[in-house]
Formats: structure tokens, sequence, C-alpha cells
């Protein structure tokens, strides 16, 4: 079952990489400094850098995004690959979490069952109607099958942007007992002008886990 997990996502990578050769490629990078990571509603880590690069050309794309704390009690490496039709989204993700985590000593990226892959699909409704669907499910290194559900919703206000977000998982695993709301967050992003011709983008975001009773407040800026 396992080579049959692998077969699927190179699979998935090898059709995005013969689409990208066949088209122009756009390649960016950038980072985020946030005051904390919070994902999915969870706490990960303190104050952290998360740098990202991606290659896009068409509706494909892949990439590689991380997050290291400043006190190095946490990092993250993930690879991902998608493709976009429409409105329609499905994307591959592969988490690889390195041997500094307090219980991740072991933990070598060339060995399979230290990973996580998570298939994702996401709808998009557009600029019309700026609501976003999506449905996570981890398909390998996960037995629990663990998913998480969100749904977010933009509102411009001024120079102002706001998103409303509502997360949950249908099911026990890794992010609750059960059946849970677990990230109900609203989200402001602005841009700060320093220049003329160079603005900073930040964010602040505001989130509640009524699941594990949790609260957290983020700021953060991206390069």
């Amino acid at each position: 079952m396992k080579k049959i997990k692998l077969f699927i996502v190179l699979f998935v990578v090898s059709n995005v990489v013969n689409g990208i050769k066949a088209q122009e490629v756009t390649v960016s990078a950038g980072a985020d400094v946030v005051s904390s990571y919070i994902w999915r509603g969870l706490y990960c880590g303190p104050a952290s850098v998360q740098p990202g690069i991606s290659l896009s050309s068409g509706n494909f794309s892949v990439g590689a995004w991380g997050s290291t704390s400043f006190e190095s009690s946490w990092r993250e490496f993930d690879l991902y690959a998608g493709y976009s039709i429409g409105n329609f989204s499905v994307l591959v993700t592969d988490y690889f979490f390195p041997r500094n985590l307090p219980e991740g000593e072991d933990n070598g990226y060339f060995k399979y069952s230290d990973h996580v892959f998570e298939g994702t699909l996401g709808y998009s409704f557009g600029e019309s109607f700026p609501l976003s669907l999506a449905w996570n499910t981890n398909f390998a290194g996960d037995d629990d099958y663990s998913s998480y559900f969100e749904a977010s919703y933009s509102i411009p206000v001024g120079e102002v942007n706001v998103d409303l977000i509502l997360g949950g998982t249908p099911w026990k695993g890794a992010y609750s007992d059960g059946f849970a709301l677990i990230n109900a967050s609203v989200k402001a992003s602005k841009e700060i002008a320093i220049t003329d011709s160079f603005s900073l983008p930040v964010f602040t975001q505001a989130i509640v886990n009524p699941d594990s009773k949790d609260v957290f407040l983020v700021f953060g800026v991206s390069f």
C-alpha cells in the first residue's frame, strides 16, 4: 500500500514537471516572519521565519516551504506540487519535520516513513463572491487519515483586506479526538508604504480554537 501511495505522489510530480517543461516558468521567492507559528488553529512553535520558493508554469506549480523558530525548537521542510483548472485546484504536500524536534531526533529525510503526505482539494468562487473552500486529508504517513476542512471569505475594508476563516476536522486524528471546530479566526492584511516604489505587507490574525479552548494573536510581515 505504501508503494502505491508513493507512486501516486511521484505520478503527480512527474506530470507537473512535464507540464512545466512545455511552458514559460515563473520563479518566486520570499519569507514571512511571524510572532508565533499557528497552523490550522494549533500551536506549532514560537516566533519563526518561514521562507518559501516556488516555480509555476501555466496551471502547474511546485515549491518548497519551511519554518524555523528563532529558538531552534521547531523546524519544518515541506515540498508541494499543485495544479489548477478554472476555480478548482488540487495540491499534494510532503511534510517533513527534521531531527531537532523535541520528539523527532531520529527523523531522516530519506526515510519514507518519517514523512506525511497530504492531498488538498480546493474551490474558489471568484472575485464576485470571494469564498474559498478546501478539504485536506493525510493519505500516507498517518494511519488516522487526519483531515481538515476550511472556508474563508475575504472582505476589503479600505486599505485593509479582512479574511474570515472557519476550519474543523471531521473525525479523530492529529487535530482532535473527533469531529471538532478547531479554527475560527479573523485576519487583517495591508501594505505599509516604505518608499514610493516599495511597500511591506503585514498582517495581524486573531485565532480561537474552540476545541482546545485556546486563543492566539499573531503578527506577521512578508518579504
